[in-house]
């Protein structure tokens, strides 16, 4: 999900309070200008193993033209995490890019963060390969939806204390509570899973950003938080970044919950959201007053014996931090960039990517987490591919039979077989010739086998498989 531009909110004195909450369409807005690391992984499968280039480099802002590119300086430990995982001397660097070569059989290297493997299965009807790598994030859905539940539990708790401590003792107070502590509350878990999914969908669908954006913003209009008629002077306040229309609309939608018609003038008793300055104050008050508050300082004062200069904690940063993990969202963070080339001889059975016929290459492309950050669901790569061996089909029957699907499984089948039957397999293939051959396959039998069918005449010995798969292609 794209995360807010702090310069574009340079306007707002508490722009977390009320976007984050009350606007949260501006959370759309585009992060730009922030140094991040671009990492460009490039595969070819070389036999049992699989040649890995991995070209990374730290850039500030969005340029990746070669030749406009600002290289920044990488981070120290992550380069020397890498240089570990690859051969001695494979990591080299030409004017602020690195690059890394290695080999690898089964195993990937962790080295954008991550676990992936890669297999190669070669029998003499052909060949399968599977690739599929994680890169980064979180699988744990469990607990990133509970962390989401609590944070917006948290949210909820300071917006309805605030509103308390400021309309307490107002009419139409009670009105306004239970909209908080019901539908208010509800509406922000419901947030945090929308952000979730929308993530989540955005690996796999393009513009997936923008369905989930209009599905939140009926969601929202569903519920009585803006009329069909308001879009224009939201939109407008917002591009705009027109803070007095802001605040205004956020003291109409708070005088309605307070159930005041919307003829009727705002309550003098909502000033304090009439402009930014009187909004911060208030909210401030609030949150210096909380438990939440209260902890920070105490960790703050135990901190300055080691560090006598960290500065005193801002009382915005207790729900600047509910609201961050609410939808896994860091104000001032970065993703960074990920592109995988896999190159294959043909174009791939099953995969997640794009293929490029002119390339001959699977591409996967998307930002992700930054270096040890797991707060969002991982970015994942799939390929499966197969080569028939079209010269030993034909010889032995005639055309080329398996191919596709039936290959995958039949390399997978052989190669489980052991060396003892895998021998026989292969000595029975090298007999066949495309006369007869139908009746020599059902009659064949692993020396381990009976060569008695079972009595509901279905075979479900060792061959049984193999034999099923020629079969079926032979018809």
């Amino acid at each position: 999900m794209k995360k807010p531009n702090p310069d574009d909110q340079r306007d707002f004195p508490c722009p977390r309070q009320i976007l984050c909450l009350l606007v949260l369409p501006a959370l759309a807005l585009a992060l730009t200008g922030c140094p991040h690391n671009d990492y460009d992984v490039q595969l070819t499968p070389a036999g049992e193993g699989i040649d890995r280039t991995l070209v990374f480099y730290r850039v500030e802002g969005a340029n990746t033209n070669a030749g406009t590119r600002s290289y920044q300086s990488f981070p120290p430990a992550e380069l020397s995490a890498i240089s570990a995982l690859y051969p001695a001397g494979a990591v080299t660097n030409d004017g602020g890019a690195y690059t890394a070569r290695g080999n690898f059989t089964n195993q990937l290297p962790h080295d954008v963060g991550g676990a992936g493997t890669y297999a190669h299965v070669t029998t003499s009807m052909g060949e399968v390969g599977m690739y599929s790598e994680r890169f980064r994030g979180n699988d744990d859905f469990a607990t990133i939806t509970e962390r989401h539940l609590q944070a917006a539990d948290q949210v909820a708790d300071l917006i309805s204390g605030w509103f308390r401590m400021e309309l307490g003792k107002q009419p139409g107070y009670d009105s306004l509570h239970r909209f908080l502590e019901g539908d208010f509350r509800r509406d922000l878990k419901n947030l945090g899973q929308y952000w979730q999914d929308g993530q989540f969908a955005s690996l796999v669908k393009t513009n997936a950003n923008e369905e989930f954006a209009v599905r939140f913003g009926l969601y929202l209009w569903e519920r009585g938080y803006f009329k069909t008629a308001d879009l224009p002077g939201w939109f407008q306040a917002v591009q705009g970044n027109e803070l007095p229309a802001l605040l205004a609309r956020l003291q109409r939608l708070v005088a309605d919950k307070m159930g005041v018609a919307a003829s009727a003038p705002i309550p003098p008793a909502l000033a304090f959201l009439g402009d930014s300055k009187s909004l911060e104050k208030s909210f401030n008050k609030y949150l210096s007053g909380t438990d939440p508050y209260r902890m920070k300082l105490k960790q703050w004062k135990h901190d300055q014996k080691l560090q006598p200069a960290a500065p005193k904690p801002e009382p915005s940063a207790v729900f600047d931090e509910a609201a961050a993990k609410m939808v896994d969202f860091e104000l001032f963070g970065n993703d960074d960039h990920l592109a995988v080339h896999l190159s294959l001889p043909v174009a791939p059975l099953h995969t997640n990517g794009r293929w490029d016929a002119v390339q001959k290459q699977d591409v996967w492309e998307s930002d992700i987490d930054e270096t040890g950050k797991t707060n969002h669901i991982p970015f994942a790569c799939y390929a499966t591919w197969v080569q028939p061996d079209a010269t030993y089909q034909v010889a032995h029957f005639g055309k080329t039979v398996l191919g596709g699907d039936d290959l995958a499984q039949y390399c997978l089948w052989r190669k489980a077989l052991d060396s003892r039957l895998g021998a026989e397999w292969d000595d029975f293939l090298a007999t066949l010739q495309p006369d007869g051959m139908a009746a020599k396959i059902e009659a064949f039998r692993f020396s381990t086998e009976s060569d008695h069918l079972p009595t509901n005449s279905v075979a479900t010995g060792p061959s049984a498989f193999g034999k099923t798969l020629l079969k079926a292609a032979l018809r």
